[in-house]
């Protein structure tokens, strides 16, 4: 049986629209596009950082206080320029500049005393010197006067010897011979008595020129008490001079002050607190900090990179292009410092301070995106998850 809508039937299949088999080549077209880009094409992996920050090359330096004390002066303005030893802050030291005082005048009143000494042990050692001579003197007259007193005692006894064999002969009286002997025995006392005198001044002479020794020792010793003085007076000078230089704060290098604390006269700052920052001159660096997984061994220097300012919306303002200097291959605070060189051509002046804080992104690898599915499905079938040391990874 005809069907009722034999002619409908026959217009559909008699239907060849050209917009169909376009659209099919159209698809066709753009899965194999898609098919190669997928196997061919090339994407850029970033590894991007949320701690960067452009500093001097010359890392500032912080001002600190060496001694706790209270502010007589301050001058620290921020913005200001200033040198190297410039004073920023001075604080009290009036207890060591009274002990400097009394040291110095302890100091001036030595070499007087110690001029004097040097002139009393001159004097003692002449003196020394004098007695000895003195002393040799009478001990030779004394030695003279007992060698003549031997002499005569000599004479006498001779005289009494003969006298003595002519009483016995009969040649002359007993009693002169008696008085011969007393003679004799007279003298020989006498010479006893020169010798036992020359004997005493040679003892005197030694106990002076004992006594003579102990006082040149009392003076030498007394000389080298004060000059011992000296030396630790000079040494306590100069160690309460270099206190009252720490008591002023001095600029360590030349640069801009850059931040200061609220500090103001008869205030108390404690030993190591810091009171400013100065920004020594220099080039210009960005300094990110980043995660140890996602940069040892993947950021490497002359890889070019891209920094966005916080204070500066990149849509307005851009952002600032770099390449990678350096890498640390130490992990600090868990975490790497990268250095940057940054491409300040084109860029407003206002976004190339020191201390502008921001993100930077770093282009690590070109890869393909069948490299990147591979990748993903390898990690997935491995076990675990990439850890999360790799947030900021991103692909273009």
């Amino acid at each position: 049986m005809p069907s009722q809508f034999s002619q409908t039937t026959r217009s559909l299949a008699n239907d060849r629209s050209i917009y169909v088999f376009l659209a099919w080549m159209l698809g066709g077209a753009l899965l194999a596009a898609w098919g190669a880009w997928f196997v061919l094409g090339q994407v850029t992996i970033y590894e991007t950082s949320r701690k960067a920050r452009l500093e001097v090359e010359q890392l500032p330096h912080h001002v600190s206080a060496q001694f706790p004390g209270k502010i007589a002066a301050v001058s620290l303005v921020i913005g200001r320029e200033v040198n190297a030893g410039d004073v920023l802050i001075e604080l009290d030291a009036s207890v060591e500049m009274l002990r400097l005082k009394e040291e110095e005048a302890r100091l001036a009143a030595l070499p007087p005393r110690l001029e004097s000494l040097r002139k009393e042990l001159a004097s003692v050692e002449q003196a020394r010197a004098e007695d000895r001579r003195a002393a040799q003197a009478a001990i030779d007259a004394a030695r003279a006067r007992a060698k003549e007193a031997e002499a005569a005692v000599e004479f006498a006894r001779n005289s009494e010897r003969r006298l003595r064999e002519q009483s016995s002969a009969g040649g002359v009286a007993q009693i002169e011979a008696l008085r011969a002997l007393a003679e004799t025995q007279k003298l020989g006392a006498a010479r006893d008595a020169l010798v036992a005198e020359a004997r005493r001044n040679e003892l005197d002479a030694q106990t002076r020129a004992h006594q003579s020794q102990a006082q040149l020792e009392n003076i030498r010793r007394a000389l080298l008490t004060i000059e011992g003085d000296m030396v630790t007076t000079r040494a306590t000078i100069a160690r309460l001079q270099r206190t009252i230089e720490q008591h002023v704060v001095r600029a360590p290098v030349a640069g801009r002050i850059g931040e200061v604390a609220p500090l103001h006269a008869d205030a108390y700052v404690t030993e190591g607190q810091r009171l400013a920052t100065i920004v020594p001159p220099g080039e210009l660096i960005i300094v990110a900090d980043f995660d140890p997984g996602s940069a040892l061994g993947r950021v490497q220097p002359g890889q070019r990179g891209r920094m966005r300012l916080d204070g500066f919306p990149w849509a307005q303002f851009g952002s600032i292009e770099a390449r990678v200097s350096r890498v640390a291959s130490e992990i600090r605070d868990n975490l790497v410092r990268v250095e940057f060189v940054p491409a300040t051509d084109g860029v407003m002046p206002a976004m190339i301070q020191h201390g502008l804080p921001g993100a930077i992104e770093v282009a690590i690898e070109d890869t393909t995106p069948a490299s990147l599915l591979l990748r993903a499905a390898g990690l997935m079938l491995s076990g675990p998850k990439r850890p999360a040391a790799r947030p900021g990874e991103t692909a273009r």
